[in-house]
Parts: structure tokens; C-alpha cells; sequence
């Protein structure tokens, strides 16, 4: 079967032209975001990766739901319902009320003094003098109802409280530490120079970030009509402020990455002395071997006495909690969920292919199946493999693309933004793209390689399944994934999925496992992703050679 007619089967496929993420176009972005409000879809699929027209159906059953449902409540003399028909936002206001709403959505939250949880985000204003502007925002971007990481870290964080905060891949984590942040920044207006810094693992994650805080930084200004600055922590901006064109007292916020930080700040080009808000986002890989090290020299420049520390994950392994208790001072830990555990909305499942050549059959056979539908993302353990991959199903002739560490930012850019677009059906990447990045609508997401630990798995697969959306995650796995499939197999348990018999009579993880998972050692070397025969592969390694070798010899005539 012709796979054009494979993936397009049901589907009108419709190419919309991505929004860029600049801040000159975010009056745009409002104005949608106004409109989109007025019309009562909160729960739609925005026109990033909604090729599929899922927008029409999702809207329209969503809401004849949420109709009925008001109208029966209003019907039997409801007393949430007012005269003119509005439902009164809840209030949190003792232990018993707060003790309930976290049992609704498995919260624990543990530290001395816990301050209430907030009932909506309108609780925030008889509780902390909340801005109006901020609320404003809020809403205007289709933010209505404060999810339940946000129900309490930014009562915790507007207390001026060290937070450790661990909650489910889409569940809001963004906004849960944004939301104080930009409020206290309000609130200490007479303050010059930079007072919140927040730092991403990577480049995409910062871009995103940046743009989800001047959404909410729009039109606020400070003392003397000055708006609240937010800058994202570029190559560009760090030549400005190492040659003194800009100041380094502009900006109210920045975000950015480790290494680029560290650079302006040891050119002595941006103060972190009076930096009162330090953010870490991903903060067991900020927190893990490759980081640590920056992230300790960013921590040792923030030398303000009061200095308030967030971290914030999908999870938190031992290590990170020991780090966290021994920087922060009398920290409140806040876990939704399971910090091991998988967002419950995403459907996983395991195949197993036998070898390297059966996860290509895997493959095709999703997409004969009707299984592989768009929008897709891939992952793979290697930069060789992904490209490896990608040339097998470009020859496939399926829309795809791929985007690693050795892309420019310009490319990553453009193909995450043909990827919003609907452009581009199926992504292949590495791990660079498997923490934080906001694709709304992904439908499936395949491990081709098993993730390297629970944490990477729990990340990968939370690309699909956000904002309560469903989504489904396979992954495939060989003979020599044995070891590395079993902490797999418990975050699928964790997460409420079914699993098959086999799986539950596995026996655990011993230490000699564990310790070789840790050190990477679980997972050995793989054959090379191709459908090319051996003796051809072997036939033109020979002729590389010959023709290698002649032209050495030909200058060595000369």
C-alpha cells in the first residue's frame, strides 16, 4: 500500500504557517488568545499540530459536555451557581479544605509551615494582593484554572519559600514557578537592576520559557511607566552586554542556559549579587553529572542573603533531593503524582523486535498497521543513529526530519517550527528535545532505543499526552535490552498501565544492574541502522578505500 495513502487516510491535511516566537508578535498571539477565550474552546487543540482538524470535533463534544453539566447543576438549585448563572471560583481556606483538594489529584506536600494551596487563581488576589494586570494575562492566553503543581507551589513561592517541586510531564510546571516570579518582581518595583534567573538545560527549553514569561510580563509596567523587562539570554545579548552597549540593570528577568550564563557573568558583563529569584528548570540534569559543575558556579555568583531557590522536574531522583536539602534553606517539597511516574493520560506499550533489523519491520509495520499517526516523534540514543534513521524513511517516503546537537540553531529552529506547523509529520531526534518542549497534539512518541534511564523514558514519552490530552508512547527493545527494559516495565506499573504477565514475574533490578544502569553500562554497542546487505556495505568500504588510497598516491607522485 502506498504509504501517502497510509498516513492521509482519514485525514485532510491542511500546511498552516507557524507563529515565530519573537516578542513583536505577541500582540498577535494575545488577540488569538482573546478570541479563543470569547468562544469557550479552552479545551481545543490550538492550530499548532492540528493538521487533523481535531479542533471542530474536540470543541463541540468538550462543550456540549460542559454545558449540560452546568445546566443540570443550575437546575437542581446548585449552591456553587450565582443569580446570573457564574460558578463561584473555590476558595481554599483551612487544613481540611486543603487536606481534600490534595487527596482529588494524589498531592504531597511536605516542609514545616505549608502555606493553604489556592482554590483558583482569583484566590490569589484576596490572599496576596495579586496584580489584576498579571490575572489579566492569565486569561487573555486561555489560562483559566490553576492546575494542581500551580495549586501549590506559587502560594509556596509568594511566600518567599525554597521550593523542590516534582510533577507530571504538561502538567503546568512552566507557569507554576513563572506566575510568583513575575508577581514578586511586581511587588519590588523600586528595585533597579536584575532580580529573577532561570536556568534551562537547553537552548529550545530557554526559548520557550522566555516566551511563556512575556506572555505574562505584557503590558505591566513599574515605577515610572517602566515595563517589566525580560530577556532571553542569547549569543547576541551576551556580545551587547560584554562590549557595554546594553546594561546589565535592563532586564528585570533572564533566562538562559549554564555555560552561556557563566560566560558574560565571568567577563564580568551581568551582576548576579542582587539576584533574589534563582529558578532551576530540568533540575536533575542541571543537577547531574554534566551540569553540576555550572550549575554550582552560577549559585556561588548569586550571593544575595536572601536568595529564594526553586527546582523543578518531571523527576527527582535521591541525588537531586540530597543537593536540594543541602542549598536550600528549610525548602517545602511538592509532589503530584509519582516522582517515578509517567503522565497517566499516555497509553505505553512495548514491543519486542528481536534485533536491530526487526525495529525497522516494527516500523513499517505501524504504518501498514494505521498505527503511525502524525504527529510522530522518534527518539534514538545517537546522533549517528538519528541520521541513520532519517535516510531510512526519507526512502520510505515519509515526511520526516531530524534535529540533533550538531544542528545550528537557525535549522532546530526551523524544523521545530515546521513541526508546530504541520509541515513536517514525523521528528527524529536524540535527547536533545526530550526535556520541557511544548508540542500540543503529538499523538505518538517511539523509544526506536531504550531510553538510558527511568528518568530519560519519563521525559521522552511526556511529549505526548500534555494538558490532559491523550497520547501513546512505544518503545522498541532487543535481547540486549534485557537489563536496561526493567526500570521501564516499573514506571509503566507506577503509571497505572497495564502490563502483561511476563512483565509483573520479572525479577528486579539487582544492585550490580543498578550500578550499571547508572554508569550507562546497560546498554552495549548497537549494529548500525540499515537495510543495505552486508556484503554490499563491505563492497563499498572497499572502494572508499581504493579510491582513498589512489589519490594518496597520486600527491605522494607529485
Amino acid at each position: 500500500m502506498d504509504i501517502f495513502k497510509v498516513l492521509t487516510r482519514g485525514a485532510s491535511v491542511k500546511k498552516e504557517t507557524g507563529l515565530k516566537a519573537k516578542a513583536a508578535d505577541y500582540s498577535v498571539i494575545n488577540e488569538k488568545n482573546a478570541n479563543h477565550k470569547k468562544d469557550n474552546n479552552e479545551g481545543q487543540i490550538t492550530k499548532e499540530l492540528d493538521f487533523f482538524r481535531n479542533k471542530r470535533i474536540i470543541s463541540e463534544v468538550e462543550n456540549g459536555k460542559e454545558e449540560k453539566t452546568r445546566e443540570n447543576d443550575l437546575n437542581e438549585g446548585d449552591d456553587s451557581g450565582s443569580e446570573d448563572g457564574e460558578i463561584i471560583k473555590p476558595v481554599i481556606t483551612n487544613a481540611a479544605e486543603a487536606s481534600a483538594l490534595r487527596k482529588s489529584y494524589k498531592g504531597n506536600v511536605s516542609g514545616s509551615d505549608v502555606p493553604l494551596p489556592i482554590g483558583s487563581f482569583e484566590d490569589l488576589i484576596s490572599r496576596f494582593s495579586f496584580d489584576k494586570r498579571l490575572l489579566n494575562n492569565l486569561v487573555e492566553n486561555g489560562f483559566t484554572e490553576p492546575t494542581p503543581i500551580q495549586n501549590e507551589c506559587i502560594p509556596v513561592a509568594l511566600n518567599n519559600r525554597d521550593i523542590l517541586a516534582c510533577g507530571p510531564t504538561g502538567s503546568g510546571k512552566t507557569l507554576a514557578f513563572l506566575i510568583p516570579l513575575v508577581q514578586q518582581i511586581i511587588d519590588d518595583k523600586h528595585t533597579s537592576g536584575l532580580k529573577g534567573l532561570i536556568i534551562s538545560p537547553t537552548k529550545e527549553l530557554a526559548s520557550q520559557i522566555f516566551i511563556e514569561c512575556f506572555k505574562l510580563s505584557h503590558k505591566i509596567f513599574l515605577e515610572k511607566k517602566r515595563p517589566l523587562q525580560v530577556a532571553l539570554l542569547s549569543k547576541s545579548l551576551g556580545a551587547k552586554l560584554k562590549n557595554k552597549v546594553i546594561s546589565d540593570k535592563k532586564y528585570d528577568i533572564i533566562i538562559s542556559t549554564p555555560l552561556r550564563l557563566i560566560d558574560v557573568v565571568k567577563k564580568e558583563a551581568l551582576d548576579l549579587s542582587r539576584v533574589k529569584h534563582l529558578i532551576f528548570d530540568e533540575a536533575d540534569k542541571l543537577f547531574d553529572k554534566t551540569f553540576v559543575e555550572q550549575s554550582d558556579d552560577i549559585l556561588s555568583a548569586c550571593k544575595e542573603p536572601a536568595l529564594r531557590k526553586a527546582m523543578f522536574s518531571a523527576t527527582i531522583p535521591s541525588s537531586v533531593e540530597e543537593i536540594a536539602q543541602s542549598i536550600m534553606m528549610d525548602p517545602i517539597r511538592v509532589i503530584i503524582g509519582h516522582k517515578e511516574a509517567a503522565n497517566t493520560n499516555i497509553e505505553q506499550k512495548l514491543i519486542f523486535c528481536g534485533n536491530e533489523e526487526g525495529k525497522l519491520i516494527a516500523i513499517r509495520q505501524l504504518v501498514q498497521e494505521g498505527e503511525f499517526k502524525p504527529p510522530i516523534i522518534i527518539f534514538l540514543e545517537s546522533i549517528a543513529r538519528a541520521k541513520a534513521l532519517y535516510h531510512e524513511l526519507m526512502y520510505d517516503r515519509i515526511n520526516v526530519d531530524v534535529i540533533h546537537a550538531e544542528r545550528t540553531v537557525l535549522q532546530r529552529d526551523r524544523i521545530i517550527e515546521r513541526f508546530k506547523s504541520g509541515e513536517l509529520w514525523c521528528l527524529i531526534c536524540t535527547d536533545v528535545l526530550a526535556r520541557g518542549i511544548d508540542f500540543k497534539g503529538v499523538n505518538l512518541v517511539i523509544n526506536y532505543d531504550v531510553p538510558e534511564s527511568s528518568q530519560a523514558y519519563v521525559h521522552r514519552i511526556g511529549r505526548t499526552g500534555r494538558a490532559g490530552r491523550s497520547g501513546k508512547a512505544v518503545t522498541f527493545y532487543t535481547k540486549q535490552d534485557s537489563v536496561a527494559i526493567k526500570p521501564i516495565i516499573n514506571v509503566m506499573k507506577q503509571s497505572g498501565c497495564e502490563v502483561s504477565k511476563w512483565m509483573d514475574k520479572m525479577a528486579k533490578l539487582t544492585k550490580r544492574e543498578k550500578e550499571s544502569i547508572k554508569n550507562g553500562k546497560a546498554h552495549t554497542e548497537r549494529k548500525q541502522i540499515t537495510t543495505v546487505p552486508k556484503t554490499d556495505r563491505i563492497k563499498r568500504r572497499r572502494q572508499q578505500e581504493m579510491i582513498v588510497a589512489s589519490k594518496r598516491r597520486k600527491n605522494e607522485g607529485l
